[in-house]
Protein backbone atom coordinates (compact mmCIF):
# COMPACT_ATOMS: atom_id res chain seq x y z
CA UNK A 1 0.00 0.00 0.00
CA UNK A 2 2.53 2.62 0.79
CA UNK A 3 4.52 1.91 -1.96
CA UNK A 4 1.65 2.10 -4.44
CA UNK A 5 0.72 5.44 -2.52
CA UNK A 6 4.15 6.46 -3.68
CA UNK A 7 3.50 5.77 -7.32
CA UNK A 8 0.77 7.97 -7.45
CA UNK A 9 2.18 10.75 -6.07
CA UNK A 10 5.07 10.88 -8.16
CA UNK A 11 3.66 9.39 -11.24
CA UNK A 12 4.76 5.55 -10.96
CA UNK A 13 3.58 2.46 -12.02
CA UNK A 14 0.68 1.50 -10.61
CA UNK A 15 -1.23 -2.17 -9.76
CA UNK A 16 -2.51 -3.36 -12.87
CA UNK A 17 -6.60 -2.73 -13.62
CA UNK A 18 -6.74 -1.02 -10.13
CA UNK A 19 -5.20 2.43 -11.27
CA UNK A 20 -8.22 4.46 -10.49
CA UNK A 21 -8.61 2.59 -7.41
CA UNK A 22 -4.89 3.45 -6.30
CA UNK A 23 -5.73 7.44 -7.43
CA UNK A 24 -9.11 7.41 -4.99
CA UNK A 25 -7.20 5.36 -2.36
CA UNK A 26 -4.54 7.77 -1.99
CA UNK A 27 -6.96 10.90 -1.56
CA UNK A 28 -9.32 9.24 0.85
CA UNK A 29 -6.22 7.80 2.87
CA UNK A 30 -4.78 11.42 2.90
CA UNK A 31 -8.36 13.03 3.67
CA UNK A 32 -8.88 10.72 6.44
CA UNK A 33 -5.18 11.26 8.36
CA UNK A 34 -5.91 14.83 8.13
CA UNK A 35 -9.61 14.55 10.06
CA UNK A 36 -8.19 13.13 12.48
CA UNK A 37 -9.86 9.57 11.98
CA UNK A 38 -7.07 6.93 11.11
CA UNK A 39 -3.06 6.67 11.41
CA UNK A 40 -1.24 4.56 9.05
CA UNK A 41 1.60 3.18 11.31
CA UNK A 42 5.04 2.31 10.16
CA UNK A 43 7.16 -0.44 11.65
CA UNK A 44 10.38 -2.16 11.53
CA UNK A 45 9.18 -4.54 8.65
CA UNK A 46 8.41 -1.61 6.55
CA UNK A 47 11.94 0.16 7.52
CA UNK A 48 13.45 -3.43 6.05
CA UNK A 49 11.27 -3.54 2.87
CA UNK A 50 12.12 0.34 2.54
CA UNK A 51 15.59 -0.08 3.07
CA UNK A 52 15.72 -2.07 -0.73
CA UNK A 53 13.60 -0.26 -2.47
CA UNK A 54 14.64 1.71 -4.98
CA UNK A 55 14.02 4.99 -3.75
CA UNK A 56 14.39 4.69 -0.03
CA UNK A 57 14.66 7.56 1.36
CA UNK A 58 11.80 9.71 -0.23
CA UNK A 59 9.57 5.99 0.47
CA UNK A 60 10.62 6.62 4.15
CA UNK A 61 9.43 9.99 4.34
CA UNK A 62 6.00 9.83 2.54
CA UNK A 63 4.94 7.13 5.19
CA UNK A 64 6.05 8.74 8.04
CA UNK A 65 4.33 12.28 6.76
CA UNK A 66 1.56 10.99 4.94
CA UNK A 67 0.89 8.16 7.80
CA UNK A 68 0.26 10.87 10.52
CA UNK A 69 3.56 10.18 12.39
CA UNK A 70 2.86 7.31 14.34
CA UNK A 71 5.26 3.69 14.41
CA UNK A 72 4.69 1.05 16.12
CA UNK A 73 6.96 -0.80 18.48
CA UNK A 74 9.40 -3.46 16.75
CA UNK A 75 7.90 -6.71 15.50
CA UNK A 76 10.38 -8.45 17.82
CA UNK A 77 9.27 -6.35 20.51
CA UNK A 78 5.76 -7.17 20.06
CA UNK A 79 6.47 -10.82 20.43
CA UNK A 80 8.22 -10.38 23.32
CA UNK A 81 5.45 -8.18 25.22
CA UNK A 82 3.14 -11.64 24.68
CA UNK A 83 5.61 -14.24 25.55
CA UNK A 84 5.96 -12.47 28.92
CA UNK A 85 2.71 -12.29 29.06
CA UNK A 86 2.41 -16.37 29.21
CA UNK A 87 5.53 -16.83 30.80
CA UNK A 88 4.13 -14.57 33.67
CA UNK A 89 1.15 -16.71 33.65
CA UNK A 90 3.36 -19.89 33.42
CA UNK A 91 5.20 -18.81 36.23
CA UNK A 92 2.57 -18.09 39.00
CA UNK A 93 0.07 -20.84 37.72
CA UNK A 94 -2.41 -18.42 36.78
CA UNK A 95 -4.53 -17.97 33.25
CA UNK A 96 -2.29 -15.97 30.68
CA UNK A 97 -3.79 -12.33 30.33
CA UNK A 98 -2.60 -10.37 26.94
CA UNK A 99 -4.06 -6.85 26.60
CA UNK A 100 -4.16 -6.28 22.74
CA UNK A 101 -5.05 -2.98 22.83
CA UNK A 102 -3.14 -0.39 20.22
CA UNK A 103 -1.72 1.54 23.10
CA UNK A 104 0.65 -1.41 24.02
CA UNK A 105 2.47 -1.27 20.75
CA UNK A 106 2.15 2.14 19.44
CA UNK A 107 5.73 4.34 19.89
CA UNK A 108 4.35 7.36 19.52
CA UNK A 109 1.31 9.50 20.95
CA UNK A 110 -2.20 8.97 19.42
CA UNK A 111 -5.57 10.80 19.62
CA UNK A 112 -3.60 14.06 19.54
CA UNK A 113 -3.92 16.78 16.52
CA UNK A 114 -1.29 16.49 13.93
CA UNK A 115 0.99 19.14 14.05
CA UNK A 116 0.52 21.24 10.13
CA UNK A 117 4.15 21.25 9.51
CA UNK A 118 6.28 17.87 9.16
CA UNK A 119 10.04 17.83 10.31
CA UNK A 120 12.22 14.95 9.04
CA UNK A 121 15.84 13.50 8.55
CA UNK A 122 16.08 12.17 5.16
CA UNK A 123 18.75 9.27 6.64
CA UNK A 124 20.50 6.79 4.33
CA UNK A 125 20.42 3.17 5.43
CA UNK A 126 21.57 2.09 2.12
CA UNK A 127 24.35 0.43 4.12
CA UNK A 128 22.38 -2.35 5.21
CA UNK A 129 20.50 -3.33 2.22
CA UNK A 130 22.86 -5.94 0.72
CA UNK A 131 22.78 -7.23 4.36
CA UNK A 132 18.72 -7.70 3.90
CA UNK A 133 19.18 -8.93 0.55
CA UNK A 134 21.21 -11.58 2.03
CA UNK A 135 19.21 -12.45 4.58
CA UNK A 136 16.05 -12.84 3.18
CA UNK A 137 17.46 -14.92 0.24
CA UNK A 138 18.88 -17.41 2.96
CA UNK A 139 15.69 -17.59 4.92
CA UNK A 140 14.19 -18.03 1.06
CA UNK A 141 16.52 -20.78 0.70
CA UNK A 142 15.34 -22.11 3.79
CA UNK A 143 11.43 -21.66 3.01
CA UNK A 144 12.14 -23.34 -1.05
CA UNK A 145 13.62 -26.40 1.42
CA UNK A 146 10.71 -26.59 3.96
CA UNK A 147 8.53 -26.48 0.79
CA UNK A 148 9.70 -29.22 -1.20
CA UNK A 149 9.89 -31.24 2.39
CA UNK A 150 5.89 -30.78 2.42
CA UNK A 151 5.48 -31.68 -1.36
CA UNK A 152 7.60 -34.78 -0.85
CA UNK A 153 5.60 -36.04 2.37
CA UNK A 154 2.32 -34.84 0.82
CA UNK A 155 2.32 -33.08 4.28
CA UNK A 156 -1.58 -32.36 5.62
CA UNK A 157 -2.53 -29.16 7.25
CA UNK A 158 -2.73 -31.29 10.46
CA UNK A 159 0.55 -32.78 9.74
CA UNK A 160 1.82 -28.85 9.41
CA UNK A 161 0.38 -27.67 12.29
CA UNK A 162 0.68 -30.19 14.46
CA UNK A 163 4.61 -29.84 13.16
CA UNK A 164 4.72 -25.96 14.04
CA UNK A 165 3.36 -25.76 17.41
CA UNK A 166 5.71 -29.20 18.68
CA UNK A 167 8.79 -27.16 17.19
CA UNK A 168 8.41 -23.82 19.27
CA UNK A 169 10.22 -24.90 22.19
CA UNK A 170 12.87 -27.01 20.96
CA UNK A 171 13.38 -24.24 18.16
CA UNK A 172 13.87 -21.92 21.12
CA UNK A 173 16.20 -24.00 23.31
CA UNK A 174 18.09 -24.42 19.37
CA UNK A 175 18.04 -20.65 19.16
CA UNK A 176 19.56 -20.25 22.34
CA UNK A 177 22.27 -22.79 21.99
CA UNK A 178 23.31 -21.12 18.96
CA UNK A 179 23.69 -17.84 20.48
CA UNK A 180 25.55 -19.19 23.54
CA UNK A 181 28.42 -20.68 21.00
CA UNK A 182 28.70 -16.92 19.34
CA UNK A 183 29.17 -15.12 22.90
CA UNK A 184 31.65 -18.39 23.74
CA UNK A 185 32.98 -18.32 21.00
CA UNK A 186 33.02 -15.05 19.22
CA UNK A 187 34.51 -14.65 15.50
CA UNK A 188 38.01 -12.43 16.42
CA UNK A 189 37.72 -10.71 12.56
CA UNK A 190 34.37 -9.22 13.19
CA UNK A 191 34.63 -6.64 16.06
CA UNK A 192 30.79 -6.61 15.99
CA UNK A 193 30.14 -9.94 16.83
CA UNK A 194 29.54 -9.67 20.11
CA UNK A 195 27.57 -6.64 20.10
CA UNK A 196 25.10 -7.90 17.41
CA UNK A 197 24.56 -11.22 19.81
CA UNK A 198 23.16 -9.27 22.46
CA UNK A 199 20.49 -8.10 20.46
CA UNK A 200 19.84 -11.46 19.39
CA UNK A 201 15.84 -12.16 20.32
CA UNK A 202 16.33 -15.25 21.80
CA UNK A 203 18.59 -13.44 24.52
CA UNK A 204 16.73 -10.61 25.48
CA UNK A 205 13.60 -13.44 25.41
CA UNK A 206 15.87 -15.18 27.91
CA UNK A 207 16.93 -12.10 30.08
CA UNK A 208 13.35 -11.02 30.80
CA UNK A 209 12.32 -14.72 32.02
CA UNK A 210 15.94 -14.76 34.00
CA UNK A 211 14.51 -11.48 35.58
CA UNK A 212 10.81 -12.64 36.27
CA UNK A 213 12.45 -15.82 37.73
CA UNK A 214 14.94 -13.90 39.95
CA UNK A 215 11.32 -11.42 41.14
CA UNK A 216 10.12 -14.89 42.05
CA UNK A 217 13.06 -15.70 44.04
CA UNK A 218 14.35 -18.42 41.61
CA UNK A 219 17.81 -19.69 42.75
CA UNK A 220 19.99 -18.08 39.39
CA UNK A 221 21.16 -22.09 38.89
CA UNK A 222 17.66 -23.20 38.50
CA UNK A 223 16.32 -20.18 36.18
CA UNK A 224 17.38 -22.30 33.50
CA UNK A 225 15.58 -25.11 33.56
CA UNK A 226 12.77 -23.32 34.36
CA UNK A 227 12.69 -21.46 31.79
CA UNK A 228 13.55 -24.77 29.47
CA UNK A 229 9.89 -25.61 30.86
CA UNK A 230 8.07 -22.49 29.96
CA UNK A 231 9.51 -22.77 26.54
CA UNK A 232 8.02 -26.47 26.02
CA UNK A 233 4.68 -25.54 27.48
CA UNK A 234 1.95 -26.87 25.80
CA UNK A 235 -0.29 -23.69 25.62
CA UNK A 236 3.00 -21.71 23.69
CA UNK A 237 0.30 -22.58 20.90
CA UNK A 238 -1.84 -20.04 22.50
CA UNK A 239 0.65 -17.32 22.20
CA UNK A 240 -1.21 -14.70 19.36
CA UNK A 241 1.89 -14.47 17.41
CA UNK A 242 2.16 -18.22 17.44
CA UNK A 243 -0.71 -19.32 17.18
CA UNK A 244 -1.56 -16.97 13.67
CA UNK A 245 1.83 -18.47 12.34
CA UNK A 246 1.59 -21.60 12.54
CA UNK A 247 -1.68 -21.78 10.62
CA UNK A 248 -0.70 -19.71 7.88
CA UNK A 249 2.43 -22.23 7.38
CA UNK A 250 0.20 -24.74 7.33
CA UNK A 251 -2.27 -23.03 4.74
CA UNK A 252 0.73 -22.07 3.04
CA UNK A 253 1.98 -26.31 3.37
CA UNK A 254 -1.65 -27.13 1.56
CA UNK A 255 -1.31 -24.68 -0.84
CA UNK A 256 2.25 -26.17 -1.84
CA UNK A 257 1.11 -30.15 -1.45
CA UNK A 258 -1.77 -28.73 -4.10
CA UNK A 259 0.68 -27.45 -6.29
CA UNK A 260 1.07 -23.92 -5.96
CA UNK A 261 4.24 -23.24 -7.05
CA UNK A 262 4.78 -19.31 -6.69
CA UNK A 263 3.33 -18.66 -2.90
CA UNK A 264 6.62 -19.54 -1.44
CA UNK A 265 8.52 -16.30 -2.54
CA UNK A 266 10.57 -14.08 -0.49
CA UNK A 267 8.25 -11.46 0.70
CA UNK A 268 6.17 -14.45 1.95
CA UNK A 269 8.11 -14.58 5.83
CA UNK A 270 7.73 -10.80 6.34
CA UNK A 271 4.19 -10.99 5.62
CA UNK A 272 3.76 -13.81 7.97
CA UNK A 273 5.42 -11.81 10.64
CA UNK A 274 2.78 -9.14 9.69
CA UNK A 275 -0.17 -10.24 9.57
CA UNK A 276 1.14 -12.48 13.09
CA UNK A 277 2.60 -10.10 15.33
CA UNK A 278 0.04 -7.01 14.53
CA UNK A 279 -3.33 -8.31 13.09
CA UNK A 280 -4.41 -8.90 16.98
CA UNK A 281 -4.04 -5.19 17.40
CA UNK A 282 -4.92 -2.82 14.84
CA UNK A 283 -8.28 -2.11 12.89
CA UNK A 284 -7.39 -3.40 9.58
CA UNK A 285 -4.76 -4.68 7.31
CA UNK A 286 -4.34 -3.98 3.64
CA UNK A 287 -2.11 -7.21 2.50
CA UNK A 288 -1.22 -9.18 -0.61
CA UNK A 289 -4.20 -11.09 -2.11
CA UNK A 290 -2.46 -14.17 -1.44
CA UNK A 291 -1.94 -13.93 2.48
CA UNK A 292 -5.33 -12.21 2.22
CA UNK A 293 -6.90 -15.17 0.07
CA UNK A 294 -5.18 -17.85 2.81
CA UNK A 295 -7.16 -16.16 5.96
CA UNK A 296 -10.59 -16.53 4.32
CA UNK A 297 -10.14 -20.49 4.14
CA UNK A 298 -10.88 -22.92 6.96
CA UNK A 299 -9.72 -23.43 9.51
CA UNK A 300 -8.27 -20.29 10.04
CA UNK A 301 -11.07 -18.15 9.10
CA UNK A 302 -13.01 -20.11 12.22
CA UNK A 303 -10.29 -20.66 14.77
CA UNK A 304 -8.05 -17.94 14.29
CA UNK A 305 -8.75 -14.68 16.30
CA UNK A 306 -8.11 -10.90 15.60
CA UNK A 307 -9.16 -7.70 15.52
CA UNK A 308 -8.12 -6.84 12.33
CA UNK A 309 -10.25 -6.53 9.62
CA UNK A 310 -8.13 -7.98 6.24
CA UNK A 311 -8.31 -5.93 2.84
CA UNK A 312 -6.68 -6.50 -0.58
CA UNK A 313 -6.52 -5.86 -3.61
CA UNK A 314 -9.07 -9.14 -4.02
CA UNK A 315 -11.56 -6.59 -2.88
CA UNK A 316 -10.64 -3.01 -3.52
CA UNK A 317 -14.21 -1.65 -3.34
CA UNK A 318 -14.77 -3.15 -0.01
CA UNK A 319 -11.80 -1.59 1.17
CA UNK A 320 -12.81 1.84 -0.31
CA UNK A 321 -16.42 1.46 1.56
CA UNK A 322 -14.41 0.82 4.74
CA UNK A 323 -12.93 4.65 4.71
CA UNK A 324 -15.59 6.13 3.25
CA UNK A 325 -17.97 4.98 6.82
CA UNK A 326 -15.08 6.25 9.05
CA UNK A 327 -14.30 9.22 6.38
CA UNK A 328 -18.66 10.08 6.90
CA UNK A 329 -18.70 9.54 10.93
CA UNK A 330 -16.11 12.67 11.37
CA UNK A 331 -17.67 14.86 13.71
CA UNK A 332 -18.83 18.57 12.25
CA UNK A 333 -16.46 20.29 14.82
CA UNK A 334 -13.22 18.23 13.94
CA UNK A 335 -14.00 18.96 10.02
CA UNK A 336 -13.94 22.72 11.14
CA UNK A 337 -11.22 22.68 12.89
CA UNK A 338 -9.17 20.75 9.89
CA UNK A 339 -10.56 23.17 7.34
CA UNK A 340 -8.79 25.75 9.28
CA UNK A 341 -5.82 23.89 10.32
CA UNK A 342 -4.96 21.62 6.93
CA UNK A 343 -7.02 23.19 4.35
CA UNK A 344 -9.14 20.67 3.32
CA UNK A 345 -12.72 21.21 2.30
Amino acid sequence: MFSMIYNVKNGGNLPKGHEAFAKEVYALLRRCVLLQQVFLPHSDIHHEETTVFHSPIDLRGLYEFFGGDVSLKDSRDVELLQDIKFAKAYFDAAEPAVSLEINEITDSRRNEWLPNMHVGVRADYSQFADHIRTVRGEVHDAMKHLADTWLEKKATFADVLESEFSAIGPTKKQAFAKWFEEVSNPDPSDPLALLESSGRPIYREYRELCRLLKDRGVDEDQQPLEIMKFWHWERQREIPHQRISSYLFAAVARRVVMGEKRIVDRGLINDVRTISTYAPYVDALFIDKRCAALLKEEPLRAELEYKARIFSLNDPDEFLGYLQEIEGQTPDEVREYAAMIYGID
